[in-house]
């Protein structure tokens, strides 16, 4: 699969989202069918222009791994793991992701095809398959090292794991080393058997892990391949870690699908030897998998901006995928409003006109923004009331759009907010905040944006809720 939105495509995409004009359409979710919401006639139907209070904030505690709330995210094999650095992002600063997985043999009390006596281990292969990139992949991108250790910490499968969960790792004995460049690895494939294998990430570990393992093989029910509990106790999984902070890319890499592949040799009846392999793989019902994640916006632009509490909010808003920056909205006045009925409340956000352009070429802007309910602490988020499953028909949308306003090009993102306003002016809550991020589809710190401000001069472009109601008749 491409890379999203990086390197040359970037370019071109954003060429493309300035030169095309789209369609803006909502899948509404509001109290009337919107061929029923009344026109403003200013007797008992208004409409009203809402100026917001906007921060921006870190959003922490982003599942990675491990179960919370019935969410196994290491079963999902639709969640990517993310590996690689961008230390080149202006805007965003820095972000540096390492991966956790682990493997196990296909039964228990496994054996090999000969007694380990009288095999030989030419190799041991660690293959992860490779999905796409977020950055820059284009010809002048910074090779990255990556690194593999074995893992030293006990993360249970039940427990969370987040963002910030640091794995410990045996640091003075690496199991291998590879280069990549996200240029060439999409075009890296392997061929086995006449198929074309999906590019991947092989590192072939060690000789002391092969010994190792011969070793605990040969123990029989005395070694740590007896059972699947005694090999993940023995060994508690492969930590991948970029061995430097210089780069522009992250992969995302199919853990799910994660293989370790054995090859040995082994003699033969009659003389000569024969040559076999033996896979180790990840097991959801078993195994598990996380990603750490950290951002360091140190020397960037958004540093500035974040968490500043202005009274007035800030003029720009910095936006990212989970784990990263989000945008607390305020809506003032709501709560002071007497009962009306809302027949449709719509937010609408709209690009920063003085981001720096050349950022968003290479690392593009967010395809989708999602909503959430919160408080003023940004903390206990609760899925808005007009918020429904992702792409399903009652979806508040937060797509991006492309609008043109002052004769500039913008990208603009609207959700139908209807209900929820609705209940804010009902329940005179003066503490209700929105927060918006990056829409969640299973790529971790992928995609930024930065979005005009409360407290910006440029009034055309600062986010606003349109809202129209009836008044009750006395």
């Amino acid at each position: 699969m491409k890379p999203l939105f990086s390197g040359k495509q970037a370019i071109v995409f954003s060429m493309l989202a300035i030169i095309i004009s789209t369609n803006w359409s909502c899948k509404e979710n509001t109290i009337l069918p919107k061929n029923l919401v009344p026109a403003v006639d200013n007797i008992n139907t208004f409409d009203s222009t809402i100026s917001l209070i906007t921060h921006t904030l870190y959003q922490d505690s982003f599942l990675t791994g491990g179960l919370k709330g019935g969410l196994r995210l290491s079963a999902s094999n639709s969640f990517y793991t993310a590996c690689g650095s961008i230390s080149n992002d202006p805007s965003f600063g820095s972000t540096l992701a390492s991966m956790h997985v682990e493997v196990l043999p296909a039964v228990p009390n496994f054996t090999f095809k000969s007694a380990t006596s009288t095999m030989t281990i030419d190799s041991i292969v660690l293959a992860i398959p490779y999905k796409l990139a977020f950055g820059d992949t284009s010809f002048s991108s910074i090779t990255q090292k990556f690194k593999v250790y074995r893992s030293l910490d006990t993360f249970s499968r039940d427990s969370a794991q987040y963002e910030f969960t640091r794995d410990t790792f045996d640091v003075n004995r690496p199991l291998s080393s590879l280069n990549v460049n996200f240029n060439s690895l999409p075009h890296d494939s392997l061929l086995i058997g006449g198929q074309l294998q999906q590019p991947q990430l092989r590192f072939k570990l060690a000789s002391w892990f092969a010994d190792s393992l011969k070793t605990q093989v040969d123990s029989g029910a005395n070694g740590a391949l007896a059972s699947f509990t005694s090999f993940l106790s023995w060994w508690k999984g492969f930590v991948i870690v970029p061995s430097t902070t210089k780069g522009n890319t992250l992969g995302y890499f199919e853990t799910y699908r994660t293989r370790m592949t054995i090859y040995y040799r082994y003699p033969k009846t009659g003389g000569g030897e024969d040559t076999t392999s033996d896979i180790f793989s990840f097991d959801p019902s078993y195994c598990n998998r996380f990603n750490a994640i950290a951002h360091n916006y140190t020397g960037s632009k958004s540093k500035a901006f974040i968490n500043t509490k202005s009274a007035q909010g800030d003029s720009v808003l910095f936006v990212q995928n989970e784990p990263g920056l989000v945008s607390l909205i305020q809506v003032p006045g709501l709560h002071t409003m007497d009962n009306v009925i809302v027949n449709k409340a719509e937010l609408v956000f709209t690009t920063s006109a003085t981001q720096n352009f050349a950022d968003t070429m290479i690392y593009g802007t967010i395809p989708r923004l999602q909503i959430f309910s919160t408080d003023s602490s940004g903390n206990n988020d609760l899925v808005a009331s007009d918020y429904a499953a992702f792409n399903s028909a009652s979806y508040v949308d937060g797509t991006r759009s492309q609008v043109l306003i002052n004769g500039v090009n913008s990208i603009q993102y609207r959700f139908i907010v209807t209900n929820s306003i609705q209940s804010l002016i009902s329940r005179k809550d003066s503490n209700f905040r929105y927060k918006i991020m990056g829409a969640n589809v299973g790529l971790p710190a992928a995609y930024r944006t930065i979005l005009t401000g409360s407290a910006s001069k440029m009034d055309a472009f600062k986010p606003r809720l349109y809202m129209i109601y009836t008044k009750f008749k006395k």
